[in-house]
């Protein structure tokens, strides 16, 4: 029996609850930690240090803090979230764990892009909320503007059917333009979430669902930029205020699919079109009801078509390269901008390592994928 670590038993509950295992959660924990917790929690029992070691790393706090004499003051979860969901019926009443690390890891890697480009002497860029009249048009014309790109370029990135490069160059202009840190999330089901956002005066966060497809997470980006273009993360649940969902699906689907440039294309298939402006053959239907192009009945066969043939699928993110994958949830610039720290000595390769979830051996190849 190893050395017991004499723990403060209200802290294992708090750092247990803040990790969201409750509500029938805690059923997800370790074996060797749910058979325990409760008399760790009572200080019937105090746990090893090995133990204790790994509860930390599942609650994601340091040991040190099962010692306070109470929780500390931390930056906890927004009150305030906006969801965009497949389906009602399908929201989970409480926050998984999985969700509530990955809200937390987005805050951590802010903290970070932040403080590093302080040390660099870099800019940081505010985020401004624009003085618009909720109309759709106006919305999407300004997100057009600010972006700096035009229906033209959005067209030429078409590259493969899957629509990943529309993604990945969405995601890095708004970065680098309007300094909105877009991160994806790592064992979320899509019944749970879409995608989120939480604002910041400076750099506010999206979160994408890593297990969406391609063009599900395209729309999400720009339903989430319209809400912190609202100057809100959130709003608490969609059906809290449904006109403010409604609002930002249609600035969503204006600035990908401009209802002026459709109708000048309104021949071409609906496949063709998805292709043209990197979006789905869903978002394609949905943009010819709005311009009442196709009537409410023939959109709902056709969607129900589509829904048939897809179905409610969450794609395969556990697979692949982990280099791949760590780029995908941290992003580009968020990698761009520690190598960068690294090169100019700002932080050590130990640092390096612990930022990036990287080894120092894979640089090399980091800097191939990033810079070319």
């Amino acid at each position: 029996m190893g050395n017991r670590a004499k723990i403060n038993p209200k802290m294992m509950q708090w750092a247990r609850l803040r990790a969201g295992f409750t509500n029938g959660y805690e059923d997800d924990l370790p074996l060797d930690i749910k058979t325990r917790y409760h008399k760790w929690e009572k200080g019937d029992v105090y746990p090893t240090w090995k133990q204790l070691r790994k509860v930390s790393q599942k609650f994601n706090v340091p040991t040190a803090f099962f010692f306070m004499d109470q929780p500390p003051i931390l930056n906890e979860l927004p009150t305030l979230i906006n969801y965009r969901k497949l389906d009602f019926e399908s929201i989970p009443g409480e926050n998984s764990p999985a969700l509530i690390e990955c809200i937390h890891k987005s805050e951590r890697r802010r903290l970070i892009f932040r403080e590093l480009l302080e040390e660099l002497n870099e800019d940081v860029i505010k985020f401004e909320i624009p003085n618009l009249t909720h109309n759709k048009k106006m919305f999407s014309n300004y997100i057009r503007d600010v972006l700096d790109v035009s229906l033209e370029t959005q067209k030429s990135w078409y590259i493969e059917k899957k629509h990943y490069s529309y993604l990945n160059n969405w995601k890095n202009i708004i970065t680098k333009k309007l300094g909105v840190l877009i991160f994806e999330t790592e064992g979320v089901f899509i019944n749970e979430m879409r995608g989120l956002c939480i604002f910041h005066d400076e750099m506010p966060i999206i979160l994408l669902n890593g297990k969406d497809s391609p063009n599900g997470r395209i729309f999400t980006l720009f339903h989430e930029l319209t809400h912190l273009l609202l100057g809100e993360s959130a709003i608490c649940g969609d059906d809290l205020d449904r006109d403010i969902e409604i609002f930002c699906n249609s600035v969503a689907g204006e600035f990908l699919v401009p209802g002026c440039d459709l109708f000048e294309n309104i021949d071409e298939s609906v496949k063709d079109l998805s292709n043209r402006y990197g979006v789905s053959q869903h978002v394609i239907y949905r943009r010819l009801l709005d311009t009442k192009n196709i009537s409410q009945a023939e959109y709902n066969l056709r969607t129900e078509q589509d829904f048939e043939n897809n179905g409610n699928v969450n794609f395969d993110e556990s697979g692949g390269n982990y280099l791949y994958n760590q780029i995908k949830y941290n992003g580009r610039p968020f990698y761009a901008l520690i190598l960068e720290a690294y090169d100019s000595g700002i932080i050590t390769s130990l640092e390096f390592s612990k930022f990036a979830n990287l080894g120092q051996n894979q640089i090399p190849k980091l800097q191939e994928i990033l810079f070319g």
